[in-house]
């Protein structure tokens, strides 16, 4: 298509000499652009720092304060500008991405944007600084939240002097600390909610984490830098003649190389605290870091051939004669050179590579590979190195695209360096994480022992359909952040079930068509194929409830009702029997929220043969469910022992927690809460909603503030509640379980369970 406008725009001109109406035309041009992906020339993989990036460059090249002369730059400018903002919005990308542009409903024009200089000068601060991570608030979720790794993040705002003050300085400590600690940016303007939920109140605002502590120091580089070592746990080992071949010898030494500093006097080790510090960091579990007192013990140190200075010693070989000096004492330069000592993946060709796979599909070979798969343009990055001794148990080679485009396309490699795992069977899948060894090694570990997880495209797909297995199947997009979320967790559940079930995987991205012919309307979506049969998962993103899902639905503990079965068992019901019906909407967000504790609701009714649990989708059964005159979901009905058929059912009331994952009232009122289910078991329901994941649903409800509990009395006469329920003045425990009872219709009895 951009070729095409090229052309377009040459016989424009044509025009305009001709007739002097070029503009009308090249708006024409403009409305046939080429997707937004391509508007901003990035993939349809990309994660929002590249298309930030990207977008950059565009505004300040496109942007009508530049281009005066063009009458059009201003609706190019906006074209672009929509483009980004559709594409940085993670809810409207998943809409662009499965219905294209008329699926938006409007959503962002473009039309706001910020001067020329403002995108010059205030936006995106740190994306061009590779050791500076730009996090949006999933990415905050995934990588801080939900991970042990060391932070320190800077929440600054674009418009902020003191901000761009700091910058230069924040710069220096992320270089000096590449490889030890983690360093982020959060612009507090593009992501307000999350800097709220972190509490950040003025900017900058420097946290460290795990234990989202504020720094409150002088922000100088030195301070900065002492301040994150002292967050670091320092994993040095001091060296000394009486303990040397048993310290080699321990299980965390025994296969690795050894960096040794030797101190020639007390000043050089206490000068040396911050080097030792980062080299322990930098090679956690992949090269031993020792130092030696040579003040103290002089024969030690000329037995390993120093006194002084930085020593690397290969695996075995801790002794005179066999270390290599490092002439350097910059941790990022020791760590360059280091990694330079270390061997290099083993470059494959097409032959091997062939050989390979066939081994593996045939189980003749049954250990993994890991393989790189690289560009031309790609560094040769000393980081790679790292992944010999972090996974020694899996095969790794090397694959240079240009050489071999024709397996990098088959495989539908998007863009290098890319990893993928191959597994004996055949089976294989493609790290979505960051380009850091112990990130790789991490999935690699993960992917090698979980052999029913693979993934799948569309000439593997048709098997899943028709083989006759059970398939369990997510699609994903790699830039969704709960896609990255619930994936280890699937991958995890793959070897937790009990029954012979295949787990597979597609990236709509790659295969939109594919996802699209197969009603895919969002991501993630898990969908267990039983004999061809689809059974869509709604749960929560773990591996217990995956598992869970998979049990239930193999072996049914909710009858699923269509309108023969609703005849056969409720319309008929006989008195004696107790039926439980949950009438739910397939596209329902509230209704997915709580079908896990619904399944585990059945599961707990297994033992009283006389209560029955069951569902049915009102979106494929409307007419029945208008007939029980049902027009609110989920909607819950309680067909009573003491009654004959659809007569006199009860409708469930429902005590509601609103709450906020950040809110530390909500957490100090959560086993209050827990307290108040179990007092009240058996009167109503009760459960928790995130009002973080259900925005929208807590606006509704007319939430505004965490904690927030409103007690849902039931549908009376089948019409619909209010979204708003009753609220307590009080969140006293006491006050609200001898309220409960009283706010209840005296009609609502709870005995025949």
């Amino acid at each position: 298509m951009s070729l095409f406008c090229q052309q377009f725009k040459e016989v424009l001109k044509v025009f305009a000499k001709m007739f002097g109406r070029i503009l009308v035309l090249s708006l024409l041009c403009v409305a046939l652009a080429d997707d937004f992906y391509e508007l901003l020339g990035v993939p349809r993989n990309a994660d929002v720092k590249d298309i930030r990036k990207k977008f950059k460059e565009k505004a300040l090249l496109h942007h009508p304060d530049k281009n005066k002369d063009d009458p059009e730059a201003h609706e190019k400018f906006v074209r672009i500008n929509r483009a980004y903002e559709v594409l940085k919005d993670e809810d409207l990308r998943k809409v662009y991405d499965l219905h294209g542009e008329k699926g938006l409903d409007g959503g962002s024009s473009g039309h706001q944007y910020h001067s020329w200089s403002y995108y010059r000068d205030n936006f995106g601060i740190y994306d061009d600084d590779p050791e500076i991570i730009t996090l949006n608030k999933a990415d905050f979720e995934q990588s801080v939240t939900g991970s042990s790794d060391i932070w320190f993040i800077n929440f600054y705002h674009p418009m902020c002097s003191h901000c761009h003050t700091l910058a230069p300085v924040w710069r220096k400590v992320a270089r000096e600390l590449e490889g030890v600690v983690r360093i982020g940016a959060v612009n507090c303007d593009d992501d307000y909610h999350l800097c709220s939920s972190q509490g950040i109140r003025s900017y900058p605002t420097l946290m460290s984490y795990p234990g989202n502590v504020q720094y409150k120091e002088d922000k100088s580089k030195k301070l900065l830098v002492k301040y994150m070592l002292r967050q670091v746990k320092t994993k040095t080992v001091r060296l000394t003649q009486a303990a040397f071949e048993a310290t080699l010898a321990k299980k965390q030494h025994a296969d690795k190389p050894w960096i040794v500093l030797f101190y020639e006097n007390m000043d050089e080790k206490e000068e040396s605290w911050a080097l030792q510090i980062k080299l322990s960091a930098i090679f956690d579990g992949l090269v031993s870091v020792g130092f030696a007192e040579c003040y103290k013990e002089e024969d030690f140190c000329t037995k390993l051939g120093s006194h002084s200075g930085v020593m690397f010693f290969d695996t075995g070989k801790v002794s005179s004669g066999q270390g290599t000096k490092i002439q350097s004492l910059d941790a990022q330069e020791i760590s360059r050179e280091v990694l330079g000592f270390l061997p290099e993946m083993k470059l494959l060709d097409d032959e091997t590579f062939k050989e390979i796979r066939e081994k593996l599909d045939s189980y003749e070979e049954n250990v993994s590979w890991l393989i790189e798969f690289s560009g031309d343009n790609d560094d040769d990055a000393f980081e790679i190195r790292k992944l010999p001794a972090l996974v020694p148990s899996l095969n790794l080679g090397r694959i240079k695209c240009s050489q071999m485009k024709k397996h990098c396309d088959d495989l539908y490699i998007g863009k290098t360096p890319s990893f993928m795992l191959f597994k004996p069977g055949g089976g294989y899948e493609v790290h979505h994480g960051r380009q850091l060894a112990h990130d790789i090694a991490v999935f690699a570990r993960e992917g090698a022992s979980a052999p029913n997880f693979q993934i799948l495209t569309p000439q593997k797909f048709p098997k899943v359909l028709n083989d006759g297995s059970t398939w369990f199947v997510d699609f994903y997009a790699p830039w969704c952040p709960p896609c990255m979320k619930l994936l280890p967790e699937f991958r995890k559940a793959s070897k937790l079930v009990d029954s012979p079930i295949k787990f597979g995987s597609i990236d709509c991205t790659l295969h939109q068509d594919l996802c699209t012919k197969f009603n895919i309307h969002q991501y993630p979506t898990t969908i267990l194929y039983n004999q061809s049969v689809p059974h869509e998962y709604m749960g929560y993103h773990s591996a217990a409830e995956i598992v869970a899902f998979v049990t239930d639905t193999l072996n049914p503990v909710v009858v699923e009702l269509d309108i023969e079965k609703f005849d056969k068992f409720i319309g008929n019901k006989p008195r004696g029997e107790v039926w439980v019906v949950d009438y739910f909407a397939g596209w329902c967000g509230p209704c997915r929220a709580m079908a896990p504790a619904y399944r585990k609701f059945a599961r707990m009714m297994i033992d009283h043969p006389l209560v029955h649990v069951a569902t049915i989708d009102c979106a494929v059964f409307g007419g029945l469910c208008r007939e029980q005159k049902i027009n609110s979901y989920p909607s819950i009905i309680l067909y009573k022992a003491s009654s004959y058929g659809t007569r006199a059912p009860v409708s469930q009331p429902w005590l509601v927690d609103f709450f906020a994952p950040w809110c530390s009232h909500c957490h100090a009122f959560a086993p209050d809460f827990e307290d108040i289910a179990k007092a009240l078991d058996g009167v109503v329901m009760a459960g928790k909603l995130n009002c973080d994941l259900y925005r929208s649903v807590c606006q509704s409800a007319g939430v505004n503030a965490y904690p927030t509990v409103y007690l849902y009395r039931g549908s009376q006469s089948h019409h619909r509640q209010n979204a708003r329920g009753l609220e307590f003045p009080s969140l006293s425990k006491q006050d609200i379980i001898s309220t409960v009872p009283r706010w209840l219709p005296k009609t609502n009895k709870h005995d025949e369970l």
